[in-house]
This record gives C-alpha cells, structure tokens and sequence, in this order.
C-alpha cells in the first residue's frame, strides 16, 4: 500500500505500530511483539508488518507499507509459523476489508495525536512485561521490555539501567504463548 502521511521522520516508528495495532484488531486474536509482528495465542508468528520509507530532509514523501499475513495452512510455513485458520479465520476479502477499515482509524489517528493510540497499542503487546533478548546494530541487549516510549522505542531494563531501542530483531525469551 501506498501511503503519503503528513508526519515528521520521527515519527515513521509509531506508524509502523499503529499499522500492527490495526491489523490485531481486524485479526482479532494473538498479541504484538515489538515493533512490527502478530503472534499467534500460542506465541507462534502469524504475520508481519514492513515500511519502506522515502524521506527528504525533514520530510516524508511516501511510505510504502507492506503486511504479510499468514491466512490458510501451508505445508510449507515455518513450524514456528501461524495460520488464520487454525483459529477459526474468516475469509481474506473480510480481513482485508476489516483491516482497510482499522488502518484508516489508526492512520487518522496518528496524524490527529501521535502516540495517542499507544495505550492500546501496549494493552495487546506480548512483549512488554517480559524477558527479551534484542539484536541491533550496536550489539545483543538482554533484559525485561517495560515500556514503549512516545516515539514508539521499546524500553528494556538492563541491570537497574533503561536501555532505548529504536530498532532491533527482538526474541521473547521463554515466551510460550498467551498473554501475561
């Protein structure tokens, strides 16, 4: 999909959150990990979120946002890979429609009051609360998710200290399934 926001550079991460949020809510099942997955109630991936972004200077030309949900079973997913169907699904067009629907809430949202829909955002996270371990380019950072910052970084407690992270390939350790 194609998108031309109104928002500052800075605030691409949280359109990458209100797009996972609005896709959870037309799923209507499993949680999200941070920044960009649906998991399944059984902590198994079930889809995907990616932005691409052109930006110029202090301003963003298009955005062009990519979701990849996993909907029927394939023999050929990853074991650690979800379907729609095994919890019940529905068809893609109503999916699609539902998260067309969702999207252009979120979306409108974020460019009437960026970060306002963190609250949600944060009460289907299966990510917050928990023991991860985040890959970024600095380097492995391991510690408890606790929060998400306005901008959308995840906070990670690290020995006593807040660690920021504004982009990384987060693991929840331990992570079964289910919420907290």
């Amino acid at each position: 999909m194609l998108l031309r926001p109104t928002l500052p550079p800075s605030a691409l991460a949280l359109l990458s959150l209100a797009a996972g949020l609005a896709l959870r809510e037309a799923v209507g099942l499993g949680g999200l990990k941070w920044p960009n997955d649906l998991l399944a109630p059984d902590g198994r991936k079930l889809a995907g979120v990616l932005l691409e972004a052109q930006v110029s200077g202090e301003e963003v030309a298009y955005v062009l946002l990519g979701v990849g949900l996993n909907v029927l079973h394939d023999p050929g997913l990853p074991s650690e890979a979800a379907a729609l169907a095994e919890f019940g699904g529905g068809s893609r067009a109503e999916l699609l429609a539902r998260f067309l629907g969702r999207l252009e809430a979120r979306y409108t949202e974020l460019h009437r009051d960026p970060g306002g829909f963190l609250a949600d955002y944060k009460a289907l996270s299966y990510t917050l609360g928990r023991p991860v371990r985040v890959g970024t380019p600095q380097g492995e950072v391991r510690g408890v998710a606790t929060d998400i910052s306005p901008d959308g970084s995840l906070l990670v407690e690290v020995q006593g200290q807040t660690c920021r992270i504004g982009a990384g390939d987060v693991e929840l350790v331990g992570f079964v399934g289910g919420k907290k």
